[in-house]
């Protein structure tokens, strides 16, 4: 007898697995195989575009081999853009003299000629997938016959931090308006901290600016009505001279201004104008300004209780003590606990006695811990042994320490020791001076420059302490927090 067996659920629900499997891992290299194609294309476009731009630089004529605003000058631009295969690239062209180091370099080059030939880089950016990407060819240029010279000095700019040590990578920018065309150029310093530029038109107008990320900056300044002093002043570039100036720049300071009230005591009392202090009653009821036991002069219940709503301070410091103001007849009690903001008591071991509970006022609870109790609340017991009589509670509530509670939006002003110059007078003009106030959180944030910085003007406020005095002192990179208790 023959028996023919099909496939089972369980049959299919492997192969079709293993269909999945497979499938998954074909579609995941035809993905991998798409974007490496992709990435390749655009590589292969900006080394094209940086290849022509190349080539276009080494076919122009040895003095026409410059940048706009650039030193050289010359007619190619120093940022442009081009679309290649439906990509965008942009083009930057940056061209300086080379003084060969074959020959002595600076005042020991042998024929005193520093710029003996140039050098041009071009580098072309593209965004591929979110990320921007570079490819960058650099070629030297030389003169068609023996080097000679392009007149001007040789202007030279050494990035430090604030120990003087060299800072590679910061952006420097040259300017010169005064001269014809304008000097307009941004490179960046070298290993070494600086960047040189010889060849350099003669001038005394050279406007220097030095950036980094996350670095504060340094600069030169203009000499004007105001600032007739200014340190440093423009630099100036002389015939076959080198002229040098050094800027110094650092890591900013995380610098944070908190303002406060100061700890103070505190209270709040329910007088039992009305219900809303009370959470639950049983037996109890408000009349006439007191928490007494429920019906009237001759039908009051024995016995009752009640809880207060839970007090929960925001800016919570210590709690000090419960306080209120009892009424007790012959034949009366009135018992208080201390509870947490859920209404358990709080053991004897932290409030002696609180099990049995109070029958006075004040309790003291210097004991009770404000990060284990940020919450409490009172429970009350009343009893009576005669229905013409009842006890009452006209008043109570809790005493506590509160603060630091923040100030928003305090005016202060921070006056940096840096200067830009002095005027004809003598009067010192500074680098920073930051007029601000604090936020809605009574917080201010100011990425600041590495200096001593001191406060001034908290208008309308009287700073009763303050976790560091002024001035202070800042560290380039090393966060900066002072907190102001203010009046």
């Amino acid at each position: 007898m023959n028996v023919q067996r099909g496939m089972t659920l369980i049959d299919v629900l492997v192969g079709s697995a293993l269909v999945l499997i497979v499938f998954l891992t074909l579609l995941g290299l035809l993905r991998a195989s798409l974007l490496i194609s992709s990435s390749a294309k655009a590589k292969a476009g900006a080394t094209a575009v940086a290849t022509t731009q190349l080539e276009y630089l080494r076919s122009l004529p040895y003095g026409s081999v410059g940048t706009v605003g650039g030193i050289p000058a010359g007619l190619i631009p120093q940022s442009s853009t081009t679309t290649m295969n439906g990509i965008p690239y942009t083009i930057r062209t940056f061209v300086a003299y080379v003084d060969d180091e074959r020959d002595g370099t600076g005042v020991s080059d042998s024929n005193g000629i520093t710029t003996d030939y140039k050098k041009a880089k071009v580098a072309v950016t593209y965004i591929f997938r979110g990320t921007t990407r570079e490819v960058a060819l650099i070629s030297n240029i030389a003169p068609p016959s023996l080097e000679t010279t392009a007149g001007g000095g040789t202007l030279r700019v050494n990035v430090v931090d604030a120990v003087g040590v060299a800072v590679p990578g910061a952006s420097v920018r040259i300017q010169n308006t005064s001269l014809s065309p304008s000097v307009d150029v941004t490179t960046f310093s070298d290993a070494s901290g600086a960047t040189a530029f010889p060849g350099a038109p003669t001038s005394t107008e050279y406007q220097i600016s030095v950036t980094k990320s996350g670095y504060s900056s340094a600069q030169t300044y203009t000499r004007d009505a105001t600032n007739q002093n200014p340190t440093p002043g423009y630099l100036t570039v002389v015939g076959d001279q080198t002229t040098s100036g050094t800027f110094a720049i650092d890591a900013l300071v995380p610098f944070t201004l908190r303002t406060f009230y100061p700890i103070q005591p505190a209270s709040v009392t329910d007088t039992f104008s009305g219900s809303a202090g009370v959470t639950s009653m049983t037996n109890t009821q408000i009349t006439g300004g007191a928490l007494q036991l429920s019906g009237g002069v001759g039908s009051y219940a024995l016995s009752g209780s009640a809880r207060s709503t839970t007090t929960a301070p925001t800016y919570l410091s210590a709690w000090t003590n419960v306080s209120g103001t009892l009424a007790t007849p012959v034949g009366t009690t009135v018992t208080v606990h201390v509870a947490d903001g859920s209404g358990v008591l709080v053991p004897d071991s932290i409030l002696s006695g609180n099990a049995a509970g109070f029958s006075s006022f004040p309790i003291a609870l210097s004991g009770v811990s404000t990060s284990t109790y940020p919450a409490l609340s009172l429970v009350t017991e009343l009893s009576t042994t005669n229905a013409s009589s009842t006890p009452e509670i006209l008043d109570w509530g809790f005493a506590y320490d509160e603060g630091p509670i923040p100030v928003p939006n305090v005016p202060f002003t921070l006056t940096g020791e840096k200067k830009e110059g002095t005027t004809g007078a003598g009067a010192p003009i500074y680098k920073t001076i930051v007029s601000t106030t604090t936020d809605a959180t009574g917080v201010r944030y100011i990425p600041f420059e590495w200096d001593v910085y001191t406060l001034s003007d908290v208008t309308g406020y009287t700073i009763a302490s303050s976790s560091i005095a002024s001035p202070y002192t800042l560290t380039p990179g090393v966060p900066f927090d002072v907190s102001l208790f203010l009046q």
